[in-house]
C-alpha cells in the first residue's frame, strides 16, 4: 500500500479568512522546515517506535457501547501505537502549523499513545509559547501518552478522562483543536459544539478520520457545507478543517 500523498485542499474561502495565506505558504516552506527540525522529528519517531514495541494494549471499554461505529469491535479489542497513530506527513504539518499560528492553546482529544501530541508540542517548543490540553480516558494508554509528551515538552496538561467530562480544565482560549476521539456523527457534532465554547475567534478546528465510515462522511459533509465558516479545508482525504468566524 503506497503512502497517502499529503496535500492541503481548499474547499471554500471567504474574504475574512486569516489562514488562507498561511496554508498557501506551506508547500514553499515544507522542505526547509522539515530539514531544520529533522532531529526533533527523528527523536519523536524513535519514541513512537519504542511505544509500538509495547504491542497491542486494550482499547477503552466504552468503545463496545458505541452505536454506528463503522468498525467491528470484538470482546477484547486491543490496539498498538502503529494502529492508531497519525501519519508522519500530517504530524509534521501540525508542528509547522503551530509554528505559524503561535497559539495560546492547542486542544486535542483523544491523546491515544501521544503521537500527534508530541508533534503539537514540538511546535509549541519552537514558539516558546502556548500550552496543549489533551484528554485520554484509557487508564492504560494515558500514562504512556504522559511519558511520551514529557520527552518533548512540559507545555501540556493531560487529563485522564474525556474532553466532554473535563472541559473545565481548559484555562485558555483555544486556537487549534483536533477532534480525534470516537468517530461517529453523534459524538463529533456534540464535541464540536463544546470545542466552539472554548475556542477563540478565528480558531482552526480539525476533524480526524472524516472518511472513517459512511456516518463520518455524512458528518463532515454537513459541517463542510455550512457557510458560517471563514474557510473550509481538507488534508488529503483524511482530515477536515474549519476556520471559525
Amino acid at each position: 500500500m503506497g503512502q497517502m500523498v499529503f496535500r492541503i485542499r481548499k474547499l471554500r474561502v471567504r474574504g475574512d479568512s486569516k489562514i488562507a495565506d498561511v496554508f498557501a505558504s506551506f508547500e514553499a516552506q515544507k522542505d526547509a522546515f522539515i530539514a531544520a527540525n529533522s532531529r526533533v522529528f527523528e527523536d519523536i519517531e524513535a519514541t513512537i517506535k519504542r511505544t509500538n514495541e509495547l504491542g497491542k494494549l486494550p482499547l477503552w471499554d466504552e468503545y463496545k457501547k458505541v452505536e454506528n461505529y463503522g468498525r467491528v469491535i470484538d470482546d477484547h479489542p486491543k490496539r498498538k501505537m502503529q494502529d492508531v497513530r497519525t501519519k508522519v506527513e500530517f504530524c509534521q504539518f501540525y508542528t509547522w502549523l503551530v509554528s505559524q499560528i503561535k497559539p495560546a492553546a492547542v486542544l486535542e482529544f483523544g491523546s491515544a499513545f501521544g503521537a500527534s501530541g508530541m508533534y503539537w508540542l514540538a511546535g509549541l517548543n519552537l514558539c516558546n509559547h502556548g500550552k496543549m490540553y489533551s484528554f485520554e480516558p484509557n487508564e492504560i494508554w494515558n500514562p504512556i501518552a504522559q511519558a511520551n509528551f514529557d520527552k518533548v515538552s512540559d507545555r501540556h496538561v493531560l487529563t485522564l478522562g474525556t474532553f466532554e467530562g473535563n472541559i473545565g480544565v481548559i484555562a485558555d482560549k483555544v486556537n487549534i483543536a483536533l477532534i480525534d476521539a470516537i468517530h461517529t456523527r453523534d459524538f463529533v457534532v456534540n464535541q464540536f459544539e463544546l470545542v466552539r465554547s472554548v475556542a477563540d475567534k478565528g480558531a482552526l478546528v480539525l476533524f480526524d478520520d472524516i472518511n472513517f465510515s459512511e456516518d463520518m462522511k455524512v458528518c463532515w459533509s454537513e459541517i463542510s457545507q455550512s457557510d458560517e465558516f471563514a474557510s473550509v479545508w481538507q488534508l488529503s482525504s483524511r482530515v477536515g478543517i474549519v476556520e471559525l468566524p
